[in-house]
């Protein structure tokens, strides 16, 4: 009912890539502006969407509103990627693959714009249809994101496994890294083995210049946090794209 009545939205957190210092993607957030709870987040909303199979038309909800911003971005010149969290409950249904491709046609966007985010690959049967229906997405051209890294059931095991092109380390892992010696020895270890898999790597909760800089020497591909931009509007993403360009510009 709240998709329906229009209190669920969609913000945008901007993804900066390390080396040209460009915004080159975002990640697609869902929201709640209940009339009477205010602001719900997503933790409390999205597992009980799962759980009454109610997750499909969030879903759908989301990807729409997401392929259509990366489509008129995309639109404009820009090169730019959308990233989607895909519970791995649909994973599981036989027809994924078209209601996907089904949005992508109805706003045009190339498969190779849109990455749709893994969490809780533990639930995932190394030998089920899960694995297998990732494997048609990414033959499709969809790209693949092992998301929450280093947390929980994001193991080596399944990085192995799983068809990903990219994989994110959890913030609790980035945050510290300017002053915490274990943890940036495990960033660099995983930054590392990724990029030996021919994958890339994305950092989430950057927050500071410090932080930032260690990832550059590292090597990391892309990073998400405050620092580069909080959950934003479309219009508000499309002004910092503009912005950035103009700014490139006036160097020239």
């Amino acid at each position: 009912q709240a998709v329906d009545n229009g209190e669920v939205w969609v913000a945008f957190q901007p993804k900066l890539d390390v080396k040209s210092n460009r915004i080159m993607g975002a990640e697609a957030l869902v929201r709640w502006s209940h009339p009477e709870r205010g602001q719900i987040g997503p933790d409390d909303f999205i597992s009980v969407a799962e759980k009454h199979n109610r997750i499909e038309k969030l879903t759908a909800f989301v990807l729409d509103q997401a392929v259509a911003a990366a489509a008129r971005i995309n639109d404009q010149g820009w090169d730019f990627a959308i990233s989607a969290n895909l519970s791995v409950q649909l994973l599981q249904k036989p027809d994924l693959l078209n209601f996907v491709d089904r949005i992508l046609k109805k706003h045009n966007l190339s498969p190779s714009k849109l990455i749709l985010e893994i969490t809780e690959t533990g639930k995932l049967d190394r030998n089920g249809s899960g694995i297998a229906m990732m494997r048609s997405l990414v033959e499709h051209g969809i790209r693949v994101s092992i998301d929450d890294y280093g947390t929980g059931n994001a193991t080596l095991d399944y990085l192995k496994i799983l068809p990903s092109h990219e994989v994110k380390i959890d913030k609790q892992f980035v945050a510290d890294i300017d002053s915490n010696k274990d943890d940036l020895i495990l960033v660099e270890s995983t930054i590392r083995m990724v990029h030996s898999l021919g994958r890339k790597v994305v950092a989430e909760g950057v927050e500071t210049q410090s932080v930032l800089r260690a990832l550059a020497r590292l090597g990391c591909d892309l990073v998400q946090g405050y620092l580069v931009g909080k959950p934003m509007t479309l219009p508000d993403l499309m002004d910092r794209i503009s912005s950035q360009d103009l700014r490139v510009a006036n160097r020239k």
